[in-house]
């Protein structure tokens, strides 16, 4: 290669690196990356550089923060899609914009025993205290809509097989075990329960929501005296603003463009609900907007922004005094339950929520939030294929 030819290839080069850094200094750096649901590394510190780490981090930050990341790994996602890849990422991209996750591995028979014992102890620490223990197992997208996936896709079973096991080692003598999954197989057919579920988020919609809450409180009528519910009574509105951004679109970088429908399901008179969060020590009373669908006014709409109770507190308190039952109850919770916070505030008089995630400010363990609660009822409300790492979350 002569001088000539080595310059139109150094040169241009050359040029496109100091241009990489240039935008590289003068840009803002991002804390998080939201398609990867993760903190962004930044600028390592003196201090690092006394660790004798500086090297390992410094690669680190120039990789998180390298210009237009985000844009170049959305390309890439696009073109694997044109080039007919079905599996992009950990996600399966579908027909009729279906996306579905990488069926979950199997638990170990040691992790399930020591989540179901778990559960066993804070039940035993519940019925201590005369309350009584449910726990409602609400259907995961993965285990409904297992006929959306390729032909040999190997594990589709795997999180049904979990939550078995799982429940097998909970002690029923201390706890009422409700199998929404059971419910929703015997009850719908493949097309009636694609339905019941956001196509690009992992969580169900409100009339997923409130199909499990049906079964909830169908079992729960057995042993609580609470009569007279009027399904009838309830009916669904669609938000229509905003763009739904699923949780697995966003960890695409938005690459499959569905216009879905926001539904809620509620009663048709709207009850007085008051809203309280809770410390552990007092109530403060909050309002309505506090707590509730906090984002919906944004251009782009996540299920916590259209759903979300309580997120902006540690325990949320909703009372109602024209509920159908003068009991109340206490439900520890994943994010599946959001939808259904209404439902249970029309049938207890108060529905206190606690979701083990966003308990670090509280000084009270999960045992001491039970055993200090004035509830009748305890629930725990998880979904059924990641239990496992929300049962994780109790301390």
């Amino acid at each position: 290669m002569n001088n000539k030819k080595a310059k139109y290839i150094a040169i241009p080069f050359l040029i496109s690196i100091i241009a990489i850094l240039f935008i590289h200094t003068i840009s803002k750096d991002k804390e998080i990356s939201a398609s990867e649901n993760r903190a962004l590394a930044q600028i390592p510190t003196v201090e690092d550089v006394k660790k004798e780490d500086f090297t390992t981090k410094f690669e680190n930050y120039f990789s998180d923060q390298f210009p237009f990341r985000e844009e170049l790994s959305q390309l890439y996602n696009k073109v694997e899609l044109m080039l007919g890849k079905n599996k992009i990422k950990n996600y399966y991209v579908l027909e009729n914009n279906w996306v579905m996750p990488t069926p979950i591995d199997v638990f170990s028979e040691e992790d399930l025993k020591d989540s179901a014992e778990k559960i066993n102890e804070l039940s035993q620490a519940a019925l201590k205290s005369n309350k009584k223990v449910y726990y409602a197992s609400t259907p995961h997208k993965e285990s409904m809509l297992t006929h959306l996936y390729p032909k040999f896709t190997k594990g589709l079973n795997n999180a049904t097989e979990n939550k078995n096991k799982f429940k097998s080692y909970l002690d029923k003598d201390k706890i009422d075990f409700i199998d929404i999954d059971e419910d929703f197989l015997s009850k719908f057919n493949e097309k009636e329960r694609e339905k019941l579920y956001f196509k690009t988020d992992h969580h169900w919609n409100g009339i997923g929501a409130y199909e499990g809450f049906k079964t909830i409180m169908e079992e729960m009528k057995k042993t609580e005296s609470i009569k007279n519910i009027n399904w009838d009574n309830y009916i669904k509105t669609d938000l229509k603003k905003g763009y739904f951004l699923g949780s697995y679109n966003l960890n695409l970088n938005n690459l499959v463009k569905e216009d879905e429908d926001i539904p809620y399901v509620h009663s048709k008179n709207k009850h007085k609900y008051e809203y309280f969060k809770y410390d552990g020590k007092k109530e403060t009373k909050g309002k309505e907007e506090d707590f509730v669908a906090t984002r919906i006014h944004e251009d782009e709409i996540l299920y916590g922004g259209a759903y979300m109770f309580g997120n902006a507190c540690n325990i949320l308190k909703i009372k109602n005094k024209d509920a159908l039952n003068d009991k109340k109850i206490l439900i520890i919770r994943d994010s599946y339950q959001a939808p259904t916070s209404w439902l249970f505030a029309d049938m207890f008089s108060e529905v206190q929520l606690v979701d083990p995630r966003y308990t670090e400010k509280l000084d009270l363990s999960i045992k001491e939030i039970i055993e200090d609660s004035d509830a009748d009822i305890v629930m725990f409300m998880y979904n059924s294929t990641d239990f496992k790492s929300m049962i994780d979350e109790i301390k």
